[in-house]
């Protein structure tokens, strides 16, 4: 009974077959071929996809393990060095190379390299060899003379090699240790023409092997270190290997030319992984042997997964192509049905159409309508992209978009692709803006801030991804996103804005004054480097215009702390008041050039210092009885002026010239001196430091000294001793800031013979000593 209706079975299954149109065989045909070659091949690259990645990533490891081999014999090699130049710089040593008859040089000798031995377990024994007495000093305390044995074959190797220093490589050791070495040989003295003796400190070659199998991550490696000419020096091998293998080992890393790298090695059915890395400074080479066998037989697994998975793809394929081949009309004919309302809209509508002879040109032609609209919809989105973008940009930097999905779904939407690991704000501000508002229209002040946007922009673009914003009328945002770490990317940061600077002047002549931000590893922490940026755009108030100013610079070790000189106001004044007008623009140099030297001091620090002159020079004038209307002119704010200038250059040629307005206001207000009173003012200008009175003075003139006091008291406001005590003053306060002089020196050169009086007489007008205020105007 089963075996018919088996038999009814496969004959319904044969009668299905037969029945199936041509049509369905020649799709299912093409599906099965599209779709299991496709499998086939896929089935083998995937296998050999893997075993190329897992010997790359083994290949990279090996290497990366290499570096790490190659830094600590680099160490231990450096350390032997070190040691060698360390003894050979000896005084002690030189000494004796000078009197090698001298028994207690000769114990001195020997004990420091004793001494040098004992400290270091790497170090085997360390000996020298004085050239001209054939004699040999062993740290083990014996002293020989050379006798041309193999153990000191390194004296040949050292003196006929040209070299101050040379590596030997792996040989035995003396009787006793049975230790392989290795032996570093230096010329003593120490590089200088010709020398002396020879310094040979001799390592334990296990001390090498040690450390090799100490670093070996894996155990199917081995790791030689050879010489420049292949010798081997050591390895991480517990049997001592083959030479002659190393040797080919050695030849085949030369065939690359490059000094880091790695080779496939096929012997037969066997393939191992060579790498090699030659960056010791003393010529040797790092090389490592993988035999890759080990890893195919991991793969075993993979594969056989690999041959499982394709079988069942084909009979998913065979499946597949029956299906799609089934329902192969069944679509078309749906997509049919879909276009009968649009050729109705268009016949109503009226619109021309070109005549299609069947279906699927009817379809073609509402796809290309449909496609048309969607690409004038594109070329519409990539007009707006910009504004998009810098909109974006803003509402970064003031913190509008703190959520991640928000942005990365706009990064998306925007086409911006940020690969790198840190992003840094660029604010660039353009200088004496007013200017520029002064000489051009509002259409060309567009023009150029639009070109300085491209400009850096374009720079910034050529290595990292950067995206620019228009933030206020003198500033412009630049986002950069490069790879890097925060703490290293300061100088090439700083070489971006430079860059930008100098090109912007050249091409544009105009200046501009860039302000950096720390860099930040997340884009959501934009507005941090943002803030940053803006706070270091204020410290050009010192830097001067046409800067790169950097946050941590400038910023993070910002100075809060400067004051006036005590009475410097009251000082100015009265140099106004006596007509000295030089000497009052001279204080306001002193301050300028303190200032100037002082590169961290905050912007606020300067305007309060400014802003305090301003006010004692206006308590002045209005005790002068003077009107401020008519030295500045009506609706005048000083203050607002100060705020208004963007450098202390600046700031300084502007209160030089309200000081000069002042003076002349003076000029005109109070009545002129007379001749006695302008030669009476010389003089003493001239001779200061001498020890004058009140007499002597008056000769000068040919006047009764007291008419001469009266006078120029109503002339001057103050008293000759007086005004001879504060030029003195003034000078040593500059002498102070500008020379080298000692105290002692500066009090004579006014007129002092006691320093004691000089000190008292200083501090009495300035409220400090002479040495205090030395202190702190440098």
């Amino acid at each position: 009974m089963k075996q018919v209706i088996a038999l009814n079975a496969i004959m319904k299954l044969r009668t299905y077959i037969r029945d199936l149109p041509k049509l369905f065989w020649t799709y299912f045909a093409s599906y099965f071929i599209v779709i299991v070659l496709p499998l086939a091949a896929l089935s083998y690259a995937s296998y050999s996809f893997t075993v190329s990645t897992l010997e790359n990533e083994l290949s990279q490891a090996t290497i990366h393990a290499a570096k790490q081999k190659n830094a600590s014999v680099e160490n231990a090699v450096a350390e032997m060095q070190s040691i060698a130049i360390r003894i050979g710089l000896e005084g002690r040593i030189t000494s004796f190379l000078n009197e090698p008859g001298n028994p207690f040089l000769l114990n001195e000798a020997r004990d420091i390299l004793k001494t040098a031995a004992a400290a270091n377990q790497a170090i085997q024994s360390i000996d020298f060899y004085a050239k001209d007495k054939n004699l040999i000093l062993a740290s083990d305390g014996y002293t020989r003379t050379y006798t041309g044995a193999d153990k000191d074959s390194w004296i040949p190797a050292g003196t006929d090699s040209p070299a101050s220093g040379i590596w030997l490589s792996s040989r035995p050791g003396n009787n006793y240790d049975l230790d392989n070495i290795v032996t570093y040989v230096v010329k003593v003295p120490i590089q200088r023409a010709g020398f002396q003796a020879l310094l040979a400190v001799h390592m334990h070659e296990s001390v090498l092997n040690g450390l090799l199998q100490k670093l070996e991550g894996n155990q199917h490696t081995t790791t030689y270190i050879v010489d420049a000419e292949g010798n081997l020096v050591s390895s991480s091998a517990t049997q001592h290997p083959d030479a002659g293998h190393v040797q080919a080992l050695f030849r085949e890393s030369l065939l690359d030319g490059t000094d880091i790298g790695y080779r496939i090695l096929k012997q037969g059915r066997e393939r191992d992984l060579l790498t090699y890395v030659r960056t010791l400074h003393n010529g040797w080479s790092i090389v490592t042997e993988t035999p890759l066998q080990y890893l195919l037989s991991k793969l075993s697994y993979i594969r056989s997964v690999a041959w499982a998975a394709f079988i069942v793809l084909v009979a998913l394929g065979v499946v597949l192509s029956y299906v799609m081949s089934r329902r192969m009309v069944s679509p078309i004919q749906l997509l049919l049905k879909k276009t009968i309302p649009y050729n109705q809209r268009s016949s109503l509508a009226g619109s021309p159409s070109s005549p299609q002879r069947n279906e699927l040109e009817t379809i073609s032609h509402v796809l290309d309508h449909v496609l048309g609209k969607n690409e004038a919809w594109e070329q519409q989105f990539h007009m707006n992209l910009p504004v998009l973008r810098e909109r974006f940009l803003l509402g970064l930097v003031n913190n509008k978009i703190s959520s991640l999905p928000e942005m990365m779904g706009k990064l998306d939407f925007l086409h911006l692709n940020f690969s790198g690991s840190l992003y840094v704000v660029f604010l660039i501000e353009i200088d004496d803006y007013s200017l520029l508002v002064d000489s051009y229209s509002v259409t060309d002040q567009n023009l150029y801030k639009y070109a300085i946007m491209n400009i850096a922009e374009e720079i910034a673009a050529e290595r990292y991804t950067a995206l620019s914003a228009e933030l206020d009328e003198n500033q412009l945002l630049l986002l950069v996103n490069l790879d890097g770490q925060p703490l290293n990317v300061k100088t090439e940061l700083m070489q971006l804005g430079e860059q930008m600077k100098s090109i912007i002047d050249r091409l544009l002549k105009l200046s501009v004054t860039i302000g950096i931000g720390s860099p930040y590893g997340q884009l959501t922490d934009v507005h941090y480097s943002y803030k940053e940026a803006s706070d270091v755009i204020r410290a050009k108030i010192v830097a001067g215009t046409n800067t790169v100013l950097c946050y941590e610079d400038l910023v993070k070790e910002a100075e809060s702390e400067f004051y006036l000189p005590p009475h410097f106001a009251t000082h100015m004044v009265n140099f106004l008041k006596a007509g000295q007008v030089d000497e009052a623009i001279g204080s306001l140099d002193e301050l300028y050039g303190q200032i100037k030297v002082r590169t961290k001091l905050s912007e606020e620090v300067i305007f309060r210092a400014y802003s305090q002159i301003i006010e004692d020079l206006l308590r002045s004038v209005a005790e002068l009885h003077l009107s401020t209307e008519a030295i500045f002119g009506t609706n005048h704010n000083l203050f607002r002026e100060l705020a208004a200038k963007e450098t202390i250059h600046a700031i300084h040629a502007w209160i030089c010239g309200i000081v000069r307005r002042i003076h002349d206001a003076l000029e005109l207000h109070q009545p002129k001196k007379n001749a006695y009173i302008d030669t009476v003012l010389a003089y003493m200008d001239a001779n200061f430091h001498q020890d004058l009175s009140v007499e002597m003075i008056a000769d000068q003139v040919n006047l009764n000294p007291a008419y001469l006091s009266r006078m120029f008291k109503q002339e001057v406001g103050k008293t000759l001793l007086e005004y001879l005590t504060i030029k003195r003053l003034e000078v040593s306060k500059g002498m102070l800031i500008t020379s080298e002089m000692t105290i002692q020196e500066i009090a004579a050169s006014i007129g002092y013979n006691n320093v004691n009086s000089f000190i008292r007489f200083f501090k009495r007008y300035e409220g400090v000593t002479p040495g205090d205020f030395r202190k702190a105007a440098r």
